[in-house]
């Protein structure tokens, strides 16, 4: 099942981007990598989708073990460094490390135990992480329009 988006430029390196139905938005680079920062950057946009999934995978799981929750936040940080790759015979910056903390307030203090196991379970459902954790085969290509 294939998933589709579409990304248009409109100025700079600014993209309109629209997904199925929903509303479009504007992904674009801070001013420090030659942007305009009109929107959320490419990384981010990728934390917000770990966000995201972290999020829905955990609460899906919580709900089969019948724990209700009455507080979630999911963070995610990365950290960014230049790493040499053969490949393109230079430095090229890279996400080196993301970190995920999940806060969550429950409706039962009592429920604790079945969380901690709860939360040993999940992981293996959010298709993001474990796409990004065991890399994607991804491929590129150009379309030169006349």
């Amino acid at each position: 099942m294939p998933t589709r988006v579409k990304a248009t430029l409109i100025e700079n390196i600014a993209f309109k981007v629209n997904v199925k139905d929903f509303p479009e938005f504007i992904m674009d680079e801070p001013k420090s990598f030659h942007g305009n920062d009109m929107g959320p950057s490419a990384g981010e946009f990728l934390l917000v989708s770990i966000a995201g999934c972290q999020g829905v995978s955990f609460m899906f799981a919580l709900q089969k073990f019948g724990i209700e929750v009455e507080e979630m936040v999911v963070n995610v940080e990365s950290k960014m460094t230049h790493i040499f790759r053969e490949k393109y015979e230079r430095e090229i910056l890279n996400i080196v490390k993301i970190n995920v903390v999940i806060d969550v307030k429950l409706k039962d203090p009592e429920d604790e135990e079945d969380l901690l196991e709860c939360f040993e379970v999940y992981r293996k459902y959010c298709v993001v992480t474990t796409s990004v954790e065991h890399g994607i085969p991804y491929s590129v290509e150009l379309n030169h329009l006349k």
